[in-house]
């Protein structure tokens, strides 16, 4: 009977994650200037496809962030429906700083030229792409919050933290390259280019995200003083050893011809896969290691 309780308990949630995803995509064509449902349909703009992907991918991480925790002693729908309404409240939290991350990082991160026109109107894959990796680096922030958070204030503090850091990191991965990010993107179209810079954003959000979130009993122990120097900490390290295994990989790992070289000069797709893959392994590893 209590495996059957279980079972009840956990399609709650599951039904739960699947709605929540539902509300996700219907706000995010309410507050966006187009209709999401033609440009995916009726147009079949794949840049906009992978913008709402993205975005979808970074609610599943908010998602994620709240259901993680203590499991009851025994689960019963009370204590199910004891336990939705603040799931819920963070959830809906986390959804409206997704979208409002997805603005900063629009004017900041990429602020040479329109995004929307580049996504909305030429179809621009490549701006997609950085847009959807920055919606999931944004969202690991997000998840991280959440599970170290004492509070919906506490909670904000975190991703205002965390989004500082992202888009301090994104212009050092810009600064640290031999090309012109920006340029590669707008005016080339270059999709090389955007996942190197995409599974960056995705591996430094991973690191971001350990760094955020703790234990029930550290939260319980720690001041905020000792909270923002573990954030730090990690905001800091993680950015340095990323930036620098990124320059080891670029002569590793494919000895015969340089990442760069690959991805801007001849726009190789595997290239850009191979250096995305590699940024997302680093961070994954440093998330267990720092």
């Amino acid at each position: 009977m209590m495996d059957l309780m279980w079972i009840a308990y956990s399609t709650g949630y599951l039904v739960f994650a699947v709605l929540f995803l539902l509300a996700g995509k219907t706000f995010f064509d309410m507050v966006t200037p187009y209709s999401v449902s033609v440009q995916l349909t009726g147009k079949d703009n794949v840049a906009v496809g992978i913008l709402v992907v993205g975005f979808l991918m970074g609610l599943t991480c908010i998602v994620c962030g709240v259901l993680v925790g203590d499991a009851p002693e025994e689960p019963s729908l009370a204590v199910f429906w004891d336990e939705l309404w603040e799931t819920g409240l963070y959830g809906m939290v986390g959804m409206v700083l997704l979208f409002l991350s997805g603005i900063i990082n629009d004017k900041v991160v990429l602020h040479k030229f329109s995004n929307q026109k580049e996504i909305v109107d030429r179809g621009n894959v490549a701006v997609a792409v950085v847009m959807a990796a920055t919606y999931m680096g944004s969202a690991l922030i997000i998840a991280g919050g959440i599970r170290g958070c004492r509070g919906i204030p506490s909670m904000l503090i975190a991703f205002g933290f965390g989004q500082i850091a992202l888009i301090l990191f994104a212009g050092l991965y810009q600064f640290i390259t031999s090309y012109d990010d920006q340029k590669e993107l707008g005016e080339r179209q270059n999709v090389a280019a955007a996942l190197a810079w995409g599974g960056n954003l995705v591996g430094y959000g991973l690191i971001l995200m350990k760094g955020l979130s703790m234990d029930q009993h550290l939260l319980d122990e720690w001041t905020w003083q000792d909270r923002m120097l573990h954030a730090g900490y990690y905001a800091i390290v993680g950015a340095v050893l990323l930036l620098i295994t990124r320059l080891i990989n670029d002569v590793l790992f494919l000895p015969k011809a340089k990442l760069s070289k690959e991805i801007v000069e001849d726009r190789n797709l595997n290239a850009g896969f191979m250096a995305a893959g590699l940024a997302v392994s680093t961070g994954a590893v440093m998330v267990f290691c720092l």
